[in-house]
């Protein structure tokens, strides 16, 4: 088995296991740089390290190149993406395109809106950022169904599929988050949902305003501890 394998520090998967838990450990180790950029992937050494058979692991890095974290060079096979600062808030363009869009439909429709997922979201999201002004995993993982159960409003699945595939970049960059009062990050998922309950008809306005600031923060913020380490050099 590869030495590189050996410090990733993956979790074993025992015989019962699926694809989805082979999938969710590498995304795991590659979200929070276990395994770093341009790092290979070896199917062999993988599936010795899992334990699991060799298709298990082929599928969890299939769906990993769709996810974008993962990228296939011919005749040398797959390799964790290296994601520059552009091409990492290129994320927040795409979802800006389809959760404005969404945010437009529901507005519009005729038919009444079941908003139960993204109140639960919202209270996960509130219950999470109490008493914490710089952003957790918990937070994180609030904000990201917050907007998921949006996108779920248009009740189409490939736009939940396109933008389900947005959502481990999106972990990924919401870690660079700056310190943020915890009331506003609150308050600034509360007005989208507001927004929606009134039907308001600048909510995909409010929508694209909430997405680029998010991404000019955590840009400042990427930028800010590129320069701490540049000087610490």
């Amino acid at each position: 088995m590869d030495a590189a394998a050996h410090t990733w520090q993956l979790g074993s998967i025992d015989r019962a296991s699926t694809t989805q838990q082979v999938l969710q450990e590498l995304r795991e180790a590659i979200i929070d740089g276990r395994i770093a950029q341009g790092e290979a992937l070896r199917e062999v050494s993988l599936t010795t390290a899992f334990g699991t058979g060799r298709s298990a692991v082929r599928e969890a890095i299939r769906q990993l190149e769709q996810e974008g974290l993962v990228e296939y060079r011919l005749h040398r096979g797959a390799f964790v993406r290296v994601i520059s600062l552009a091409d990492r808030l290129d994320v927040y363009v795409a979802r800006e395109a389809i959760e404005a869009g969404v945010a437009r439909r529901a507005v519009e429709a005729s038919k009444p809106l079941d908003l139960s997922g993204l109140r639960e979201a919202l209270a996960v999201l509130r219950a999470a950022t109490h008493g914490h002004d710089r952003v957790t995993e918990a937070q994180i993982a609030a904000d990201i169904c917050f907007h998921q159960a949006l996108v779920r409003l248009a009740g189409s699945p490939r736009l939940t599929r396109a933008h389900d595939t947005l959502a481990a970049e999106t972990r990924m960059l919401l870690r660079h988050h700056p310190v943020y009062p915890a009331a506003d990050y609150v308050d600034d998922h509360a007005r989208l949902l507001d927004a929606l309950e009134r039907r308001d008809p600048g909510t995909p306005e409010l929508v694209v305003q909430h997405l680029r600031l998010s991404a000019r923060l955590i840009a400042e913020q990427i930028a800010r501890e590129t320069a701490e380490e540049q000087a610490a050099q």
